[in-house]
């Protein structure tokens, strides 16, 4: 019996032993390591207490770090966990992703002080891995401070690689040992002298509240618990952070720091991204020890409550790229249960203060580059909600690396937090003072009652597949998708710190997760199994002197027309860093064709026809002797394809100064419910020769209270004549034109009124007509109209073919009733300047066609009579055909239904007709529209208190949804607060749910189904084919469209420019464009020329387009007009 037992155990033993060692299948493009396989059984549990919790330590649920190196140099990379109420945990990876747990052998744990992030790195460059650990959490203990273990290396000069590593802790002998309430730590050779300097970066000690929004704290240091940037000087570090012009101040909630050379001029820069009120900063490095603080100058705007960054090249252009976390849920539920946005008046408060545009969302800075020198500073394109990235939840570590093998960088975010901290029916309840006594006033764990009775839900992680890799092959911006769920990703859990590298040396990086209060993850990459045809790349760089592991140098592979570019920068995520090895994914190119590895210090290493599939070893000792790598890239990534199209656009200075100065109305205040303001629309401008010189002449508009400008030419210079326009300066000019009213022989000054400022009953909505007397002007008389209406839109033609100019005005909104279609107006000249309203008898299709924005004369359909082309907001492009004199019914471009700013008529393809190219919204926004599932906006006194709100709904999922939140929405319909008393209550709600059909009937219901600026191609007899300008042209919305033929190559290019800044907070303001270039390839496709390649750069928002002969003139809404000169030189 006793052997029978025997036998039985072993047998036991046996089966158990052999389901341990068996992998699960590679069914997915990742597939979790069981904790029972790899050994690795690490979990980051906290539990909150009455002394220690959320309330006591704001940071309590942000986790640890991961930290992945290779620390006995055996080629298998090994994994360190961050504790933050337990030991830290070191695994030696063992092989077949076995490993192996050394922590006590090693020496680095660390019981009892909560422990945060994690750098890996060689710090005193003896050739061995060290370790620096991040200390946070409450005050005391003897190991508080950051730990530096220092590796000590092989116990024998016989046993160099594969032994178990031993660490000693030398944070204060080197001088490092802070006891703030550290993050991370950047090490990064930054002053290029060949050891590693560290940045440090720490969450302020000082509580949130009640010193934010003050102006100039940023400039205040504060020793104790600011940043800090370290100078490695031999065997210690020196803080040199105010002479290095880092900020050190108690509003520096950093969570995230990433290091990258973003203006590729051969030293590191660094991304900090903060947490709280406090914006981000962009260090760039000026060679000489110093760095200076750049954001405002290359970005737009940023997240909010900014978690993990890292920098990447996510289009294989080169160019270092900006990816950061924050907390926006992507569904409805989430948003309207969890989600508090800032309303406009604090957000403008916070602006004035200096602290920037920021908003609830991650964000995407796509970098455009240099501007043409790579001392410049480089800007970016902020593209998350047009990617598909912008909500992901409550997010922290953000990595950039190549999942498939694709060849191009996808995106993984870590998610989750133990406890929904701003769940808003929780806030709502202890925000009342007598819920929060009842709660103390309880015996016992008032604090921990509190804590417990906050939601908790376990979210998913999420993985973005790059689709530039699915053939998008004329496409520069990325658009991403989550493939979490397909990929074996989507494990709901409480994720922080995420690292990546190849663990089992197989061809795929790998994914180390640390969690909290749940087993941390493993993830084995089956890209090799399941798509061996994608190719890669590993280089591991051996460098010179202390930096042995060649920090910050790049590589460049080039296969064919495709490039691929990585810098080494393990220190990335969030608290994490990564394997040192650079790894590229080369999807189907199973060779590299040139190979170039830019060193630290300059020099190069070029290597030609390099076989893929393998990891390679370069020295830096090897290099060439030469340090031209750094110019050598730069002059080809800048220059390689500026100039190509034959022109180039030249800053210039404008022929006349003038700056619109938009007046500070906030249409928020009137119309509770809308996003986006509609008083910033100027100003127009118009050219013709008004003096009859030869040379042409320009009209500027002013904004409200601000009279327009005519400026005459006078030989080589201009002067402005406003004198008549002043009596007219209370109106907003929205609309200009010159012609020939009155038949005279010179221009006259046609100038639309509008805005959304003025009450109907006001007589500032009066278009103004002056006539040109000599030179002299005076207003003419326009037909009376029962009400004053904003008008939208002016276009002049001859319509009825009697000899002189008619005129089409088209109304863009009915104030204090935003959304109620207006009335399209057909003017009849009487050849003398009169003008008679013929619209119900010629055109009674005009009749509520709606809000127009835009309108143009044209001879679609090649009969010999203009035909009238409008577009505008909720309504399609189309086309009313001249019938004899006569409009007839509009003909709509087929699901073109769109919020379109602007019109330009062109041949756009050559072909002998008229084309058109049309502005609207863009596809970089949370407002997302098709044919089958439109934004609709219902309009109506919905509680009947004599005022009209504005409900605008946007599918999410397969449902639509308003995006108006709970409080918004009982606050101005207090008859709703009953129903939804509960936020919880209001999740998931339609437009169906929340009125009655008697009240949704009574409604009306405008829909749009694109948001695209696309051009309309025509097939000759006057019916239009809408195709979608490149992605670049939908980085924001397009208020202005000029053509020309820029390279006499006979078809006419685009310049095109926008941008919105008056948007609500919680929905980001609009300023993704620099203006852009449109070269015309033919066939009517169009190349965005970006501003290395083209010349343009502008800031601001564009509202009109005019070439000048050679000049392009750029009017901008609260900004001076611009000017860019035409140049051809030869290339």
């Amino acid at each position: 019996m006793r052997q029978l037992t025997i036998l039985l155990f072993v047998a036991t033993a046996f089966l158990h032993c052999s389901k341990k060692a068996t992998l699960p299948p590679a069914d997915t493009l990742f597939t979790l390591v069981p904790a029972e396989y790899s050994g690795v059984d690490f979990a980051n549990m906290v539990k909150y207490t009455e002394e220690l919790n959320c309330y006591t330590f704001r940071n309590f649920y942000n986790g640890g770090g991961v930290g992945l190196g290779d620390f006995n140099n055996d080629g298998l990379v090994d994994i360190f966990f961050c504790a933050n109420m337990s030991s830290n945990k070191l695994y030696l990876n063992k092989g077949d992703l076995r490993f192996e747990d050394i922590t006590e052998k090693a020496g680095v744990g660390s019981k009892g002080v909560w422990t945060s992030g994690v750098s890996v790195a060689d710090v005193n460059g003896d050739g061995w891995l060290d370790l620096y650990v991040m200390k946070s959490g409450p005050p005391g203990g003897a190991q508080r401070h950051n730990e530096l273990f220092i590796n000590n290396g092989p116990p024998s000069e016989n046993e160099t690689a594969g032994f178990t590593p031993t660490f000693t802790e030398q944070a204060k002998a080197y001088g490092i040992a802070d006891e703030g309430l550290s993050v991370h730590g950047a090490f990064f050779d930054y002053d290029l002298d060949g050891d590693l300097d560290l940045y440090l970066l720490n969450n302020s000690l000082r509580s949130v509240g009640g010193y934010d929004l003050i102006p100039g704290q940023r400039n205040k240091p504060d020793p104790a618990g600011g940043n800090k940037l370290y100078r490695n000087d031999g065997d210690h570090f020196t803080n040199v952070t105010t002479e290095a012009g880092i900020y050190s101040s108690n509003i520096g909630f950093g969570l995230g720091v990433s290091v990258g050379d973003l203006n590729l001029d051969g030293w590191p820069d660094l991304f900090v991204s903060n947490d709280f009120f406090e914006r981000d900063y962009i260090y760039l490095n000026n060679a000489d020890g110093t760095f200076r603080e750049v954001l405002e100058q290359c970005v737009k705007e940023t997240s909010m409550g900014s978690m993990g960054a890292d920098i990447a090249d996510l289009n294989n252009d080169a160019w270092p790229d900006i990816f950061v976390t924050e907390m926006l849920p992507p569904d409805d539920r989430r948003i309207k249960t969890k989600t508090k946005f800032e309303d406009w008046d604090l957000y403008q408060r916070e602006v004035k203060a200096g602290y920037f545009h920021q908003f609830t969302r991650n964000t995407l800075q796509m970098n455009l580059g240099a501007g043409g020198t790579t001392e410049a500073n480089p800007v970016f394109t902020e593209i998350s909600r047009m990617a598909g990235v912008h909500a992901t939840d409550w997010s922290w570590g953000a990595l950039a690396f190549d999942m498939d093998n694709d060849g191009y960088r996808d995106l993984f975010v870590a998610n989750g937090i133990g406890k929904d901290l701003t769940d808003q029916d929780y806030v709502n309840f202890y925000s009342d003072p007598d819920n929060v006594r009842a709660a103390l006033a309880k015996e016992g764990k008032a604090i921990t009652q509190m804590v417990d009775a906050m939601p908790s839900e376990k979210l998913p992680n999420y993985a973005f597949r790059n689709l530039l890799a699915e053939g998008r092959s004329k496409e520069r911006l990325p658009a991403f998708k989550n493939m979490a769920a397909e990929w074996g990703l989507a494990e709901p859990s409480f994720s922080n710190g995420s690292a990546y590298a190849d663990l089992d040396n197989d061809g795929d990086l790998d994914l180390v997760i640390n969690n909290q209060d749940m087993p941390a993850f493993i993830y084995r990459n089956n890209s090799r199994q399941l798509d061996p045809e994608n190719h890669y790349l590993t280089l591991e760089l051996i460098g010179e002197g202390a930096n042995t592991r060649a920090l910050g140098a790049k590589a460049l592979a080039i296969c064919g027309g495709s490039r691929y570019y990585a810098e080494v920068a393990p220190m990335r995520g969030f608290e994490s860093t990564v394997d040192s090895r650079l790894h590229f994914g080369l999807g189907k190119h199973a060779v590299v064709d040139t190979l170039v590895v830019i060193w630290p210090d300059g020099r190069k290493t070029l290597l030609t026809t390099v076989e893929a599939d393998r990891q390679l070893t370069l020295r830096q000792r090897e290099s060439e002797a030469e340090k031209d790598g750094e110019a050598a890239m730069a002059d080809w990534l800048l220059h390689s394809a500026s100039g190509q199209q034959g022109y180039r656009l030249l800053p210039g200075k404008p022929p006349f100064g003038f700056t619109h100065q938009e007046n500070p109305f906030n249409d928020f205040d009137r119309d509770h419910l809308i996003f986006h303001m509609l008083s910033a629309e100027g100003p127009p401008m118009a050219s013709a020769d008004v003096n009859g010189d030869g040379l042409p002449d320009f009209f500027v508009g002013g904004a409200k209270d601000q009279a327009g400008a005519l400026f005459l030419s006078s030989g080589n210079s201009y002067r402005r004549i406003n004198d008549f326009l002043e009596q007219d300066k209370l109106s907003e000019d929205t609309d200009a034109l010159f012609f020939d009213a009155d038949g005279d022989g010179d221009q006259d000054l046609y100038v639309a009124s509008g805005g959304n400022e003025f009450p109907q009953t006001s007589s500032a909505l009066l278009d103004r007509l002056y006539l040109n007397r000599g030179g002299r002007f005076e207003k003419a008389t326009l037909p009376p109209l029962l009400v004053f209406e904003s008008t939208g839109a002016v276009a002049a033609a001859d319509y009825d073919q009697d000899g002189d100019t008619d005129l089409f005005v088209g109304e863009r909104l009915k104030p204090f009733i935003y959304g109620v279609p207006g009335d399209g107006y057909l003017l009849l000249n009487d050849g003398e300047g009169r003008f008679t309203d013929m619209s119900n008898a010629r055109a009674p299709a005009l009749k509520r066609i709606g809000m127009i924005s835009a309108a143009a004369w044209a001879d679609v359909d090649a009969d010999g009579d203009p035909d009238l082309v409008l577009a505008g907001e909720y309504i399609p492009v189309q086309v009313l055909r001249n019938e004899g004199g006569s409009l007839g019914n509009p003909e709509p471009v087929a699901n073109s239904s769109g919020w379109w700013n602007c019109l330009t008529l062109a041949d756009l393809d050559g072909d002998g007709d008229i084309d058109l190219a049309a502005g609207n919204h863009g596809l970089n926004s949370r407002f997302k529209a098709t044919s089958e599932k439109p934004v609709t906006m219902w309009v109506n006194d919905f509680d009947q208190n004599g005022s009209v709100e504005q409900l605008i709904c946007v599918y999410n999922g397969d449902e639509s949804y308003p995006m108006a939140l709970r409080n918004d929405l009982v606050t101005h319909m207090p008859l709703l607060k009953k129903k939804y008393l509960k936020f919880n209550n209001y999740a998931n709600q339609r437009i169906e749910d929340i009125f009655s059909p008697e009240q949704l009937q009574n409604a009306i219901k405008l829909e749009a189904q694109t948001m695209a600026s696309a051009i309309f191609l025509n097939d000759g007899s006057g019916s239009f084919e809408m195709k979608a300008l490149p992605t670049e042209a939908q980085s924001s919305p397009v208020y202005a469209i000029a053509a020309k033929d820029l390279n006499g190559d006979g078809l006419p290019e685009l310049v095109i420019g926008g941008n919105l800044s008056r948007a609500k907070p919680e929905t980001g303001i609009y300023m993704g464009s620099y203006g852009w270039v449109l070269h015309n390839v033919g066939g009517g496709d169009f190349k965005a020329l970006w501003p290395h390649e083209s010349g343009l750069l502008v800031n601001g928002e564009i509202r009109s387009l005019l070439w000048a002969g050679p000049t392009l003139l750029i009017g901008k809404n609260n900004g001076p007009v611009e000017a860019f000169k035409l140049s051809k030189p030869e290339f």
